[in-house]
């Protein structure tokens, strides 16, 4: 394409037979190759991952290409060549799938199936390791429940496995006496990351399985910490200009916090609370600085029409893909079948043209549709009502997009990747 007292041990399990090919015996896995990495759903719900050599024209059937997946709602992430699927199941476990590619003549192989057991509603690459955490952790003895847990996965040929879990306690980290909800893992290369913070209320207090985002008291401010491998926090980024950096699909986060090539961090800010006064906007953290950049303000809800943004991706340069509500009112199950292409440098805007019109749309309405970014180019799925799902090719430069492969039989693609 393109994250103290220990508590909840996650645990790795192998899958079983059963699970190393699709459950129909017409279906031959093995026949696929390519390093296309497709994450679908059928009509029925079953999810299946289809591999591909091209996905630029021609069709794709469901039927000839498929491997089932052992559950359903995976949110993908790829680190050479594997793919790591996370299932995000609130107040329960998250599940974990992962994939390898051993070459481009070869179908992809089953690594194993893991266990999320302290739950996660963030995750992001640091170090080479995949970060996974969750707020609202409560202590052995009841009396706090303000933890945050960070999960650190070692992602190998052989799988994921987990090396440890950390548990730092947040109530009065920025001073406000709140509690912290994680959100976004972007790694400095310096053995520091960068993740926003939501301050809120405690939320399901003594619950002990972590909680989601409470009410929060300052809805028109930003903070971002920096901290080492350890957790320390190094350094705190505060702003009144937006709000919060973290989007919202029920209590899971959407990541804000994005790396442009040259190392320029812009801070997203979708407005989502609705108690904010602050647009849906961007400040940004430039290179080596310890403060928002006080000459840089990208007010995106005015230049989208008044419209906010509810998910956002990197593109290459500083160009990033939003995904923008279909409604002014928001809330956490609120749709996004807009879309446009910003250029952070020049504050530049463009609706993406070409495709469905956002009424007609029914892909991406939870967590799926993600898009990829390969070679210059956006490919973006897209499924319309009765139709079979299309993946959209769009030119970040002129915003224009056409259509790309028809996935036969796909009601929606949750994940595009590339394996290398």
């Amino acid at each position: 394409m393109p994250a103290i007292a220990m508590f909840g041990a996650m645990t790795f399990t192998a899958c079983s037979s059963d699970d190393e090919t699709s459950n129909n015996p017409t279906i031959d896995a093995t026949a696929a190759k390519g390093h296309y990495f497709l994450a679908v759903k059928a009509d029925d719900g079953t999810e299946y991952v289809m591999q591909a050599e091209s996905i630029e024209d021609g069709d794709l059937n469901i039927a000839d290409n498929i491997f089932e997946l052992p559950t359903t709602e995976y949110t993908w992430i790829f680190k050479d060549n594997i793919a790591v699927g996370m299932v995000y199941q609130q107040q329960f476990a998250g599940i974990g799938y992962a994939m390898k590619l051993e070459n481009a003549d070869s179908a992809f192989v089953k690594l194993g199936a893991f266990s999320i057991t302290t739950r996660y509603s963030n995750f992001g690459f640091f170090n080479d390791q995949l970060i996974t955490s969750v707020a609202g952790q409560v202590s052995s003895d009841g009396t706090r429940n303000d933890g945050a847990t960070f999960g650190f996965w070692n992602i190998t040929d052989s799988g994921v496995s987990l090396e440890t879990t950390k548990t730092i306690w947040t109530e009065n980290i920025t001073g406000n006496g709140q509690q912290i909800t994680f959100s976004s893992i972007v790694d400095n290369g310096d053995d520091t990351f960068l993740t926003a913070m939501v301050q809120s209320d405690f939320n399901q207090t003594g619950t002990g399985n972590g909680s989601s985002v409470g009410d929060v008291k300052y809805p028109d401010s930003v903070w971002v910490a920096r901290m080492d491998k350890d957790l320390n926090v190094l350094h705190i980024f505060r702003d009144d200009r937006i709000s919060y950096a973290a989007g919202q699909y029920r209590s899971q986060v959407f990541s804000e916090v994005l790396k442009a090539d040259d190392g320029t961090v812009y801070v997203f800010s979708n407005a989502y609370n609705e108690n904010t006064t602050r647009n849906a906007g961007a400040l940004r953290i430039n290179q080596g600085a310890d403060e928002f950049d006080p000459d840089y303000y990208f007010d995106i809800q005015s230049a989208a029409d008044g419209y906010k943004f509810r998910r956002v991706w990197h593109i290459s340069g500083d160009k990033f893909l939003l995904e923008i509500y279909n409604d002014y009112n928001i809330s956490s199950i609120s749709v996004g079948h807009q879309f446009a292409i910003v250029s952070m440098g020049d504050k530049d805007f463009k609706w993406i043209t070409g495709l469905p019109a956002k009424n007609l749309i029914t892909s991406g309405a939870e967590t799926g549709g993600v898009p990829m970014t390969r070679n210059g180019k956006i490919y973006l799925p897209i499924t319309q009502y009765g139709s079979d799902a299309v993946i959209y090719i769009v030119d970040p430069e002129t915003a224009v997009a056409t259509k790309g492969i028809t996935l036969v039989g796909v009601t929606e693609v949750r994940t595009l990747g590339y394996l290398e």
